[in-house]
């Protein structure tokens, strides 16, 4: 990430990312997108709001010891799920307290995976370690940390667990909920873009599954981003690429 975001502020990303996007675009479910945003657009927002150095600052505090170590599902996986949190966190408009939960969750959403396959308990254990990793202050409130424990656990799971979560960490503010477990889930959602299918030529990513609004937009931004880690591979973190089966 920080790689893109040098080349970008020297103004030289000067690849156009858009073929595997374009590659895509005959998927059935991508047929009535709206009108689609581009990685230099979202990039350009993050320029022009003055977020660049905060946002690296986030990728920076990130406890890497902590994430779970594979290409698909590590820091790679990682970094881009928090920027799509980011982004979508400022578009919802949220407070600092709920800025910092989401981003929190996903930056440490996937730490008890103990595989890259389909997983749906891997919420639960990271949901069930993520106090020892998160120190911010706002976590002495148990009512933050039970924020961040819910929608960590709920984002692999089906949406309609959500009561479920909501009654398990005894969470009161349940409009709250349902916005910062849709931002993760969408964020999440969007990085499935790097998964393929029926010889690469179908993405793995419904966006009729996606919440937002606005997250329906960057499906072309999110096939960039991809893309771009694929094609600088040499300096990106994380093991080797591994082929997935859903």
């Amino acid at each position: 990430m920080k790689h893109l975001l040098n080349l970008f502020l020297n103004g030289n990303l000067e690849e156009s990312l858009i073929d595997d996007y374009q590659e895509k675009t005959g998927n059935i479910q991508y047929m009535e997108l709206k009108e689609q945003c581009s990685l230099q657009k979202v990039l350009v927002w993050f320029q022009e709001n003055g977020h660049i150095e905060r946002f690296l600052e986030e990728i920076n505090s990130i406890k890497e010891n902590y994430l779970y170590s594979s290409f698909s599902h590590g820091i790679n996986h990682n970094e881009r799920v928090l920027f799509w949190a980011y982004f979508l966190a400022f578009q919802t408009n949220l407070d600092p307290v709920s800025i910092r939960i989401v981003l929190d969750g996903a930056k440490y959403h996937d730490i008890g995976r103990k595989n890259d396959l389909l997983d749906p308990k891997h919420g639960a254990r990271s949901a069930s370690m993520i106090a020892q990793v998160v120190d911010d202050p706002i976590y002495q409130d148990e009512r933050n940390l039970n924020l961040l424990r819910g929608i960590v656990e709920l984002h692999s799971q089906t949406d309609k667990n959500a009561s479920k979560i909501i009654k398990k960490y005894e969470i009161e503010n349940e409009q709250l909920f349902d916005l910062l477990f849709q931002i993760l889930k969408d964020a999440d959602a969007l990085d499935r873009v790097r998964l393929t299918y029926m010889k690469k030529r179908f993405s793995a990513l419904n966006p009729n599954y996606l919440r937002i609004s606005v997250s329906k937009t960057l499906l072309q931004a999110a096939h960039s981003l991809n893309e771009f880690y694929e094609k600088h591979r040499e300096v990106m973190k994380g093991k080797s690429y591994e082929k997935f089966v859903y």
